[in-house]
Order: C-alpha cells, then sequence, then structure tokens
C-alpha cells in the first residue's frame, strides 16, 4: 500500500516537474532525465509492489513470490540510486527497511504455503502478510 502510493507519487513527481535534486545530482542521473528516472520508478518498484500487494490481497498462490521479487527490486532500487546518485538521503535507510519488512512478509506467506492461503478461515491473516 504506502509503498506503492509512495512511488507512484515519485512518478508523478519526477515525470511532471515537480521534482528535482538539484543540478548536481540531475547531471548525474542517465540522459540526466527526470522522466527516465520516474520511468524507472515506476517499472522497477511502483508496478511490482502494485503486482504484489493485489495479489496477495487476493490471495493467489504465487503472491509470495511476487512479494518477495518486489521486495527484492526495493533493496536493488536503492543500491542503483545510491550509486548513480552518489548522495544519501533519509529516504534509503527508510525504505531499506521497509523492503525488509516485504522480504519477511513474502517469506511468512511462503511459510503458510499456497494450502493455508487458500482456506477462507485463513484469508483474513494472510492479508495481514500482504504489503
Amino acid at each position: 500500500g504506502i509503498i506503492a502510493l509512495s512511488a507512484y507519487a515519485g512518478v508523478v513527481g519526477l515525470v511532471g516537474g515537480a521534482i528535482s535534486f538539484g543540478e548536481t545530482i540531475n547531471a548525474r542521473l542517465p540522459y540526466q532525465s527526470l522522466f527516465l528516472a520516474g520511468m524507472a520508478l515506476l517499472l522497477v518498484v511502483a508496478a511490482p509492489i502494485t503486482a504484489a500487494a493485489v495479489a496477495c490481497l487476493r490471495v493467489l498462490h504465487y503472491a509470495s513470490v511476487l512479494v518477495i521479487a518486489a521486495g527484492l527490486l526495493l533493496v536493488a532500487w536503492i543500491a542503483v540510486e545510491l550509486a548513480f546518485i552518489k548522495s544519501y538521503s533519509w529516504f534509503h535507510p527508510t525504505y531499506l527497511g521497509l523492503a525488509m519488512l516485504v522480504l519477511i512478509s513474502g517469506w511468512l506467506l511462503e511459510r503458510a504455503g499456497p494450502a493455508n492461503s487458500q482456506s477462507t478461515a485463513s484469508q483474513p491473516a494472510v492479508r495481514q502478510l500482504c504489503p
């Protein structure tokens, strides 16, 4: 939920021009393009975390795989972002912590197993693990 919403807000801000990192950091972006940065954020963070959340809420048998993949992509995003912008913000440890929570949720979903996640009795418990 909140990770996807904040990622979409970042996409809108970057693509729409409301967010700028300043001349120095903008120059470090590929092609110095905030638009490409926004599209990358959409493809690497916003869309995968949304897909994981939807699969989890719908209690699909492959939800744990999508949740783990979305968590790993968020970790990768943070690492690549730091490599490109070479600047540190409170966003980085915050979202790294959130990525760890997503990964733990995926692991717990995996441990619950598809048989348990499909029963109607366990659906509220499974939904509590959704990112």
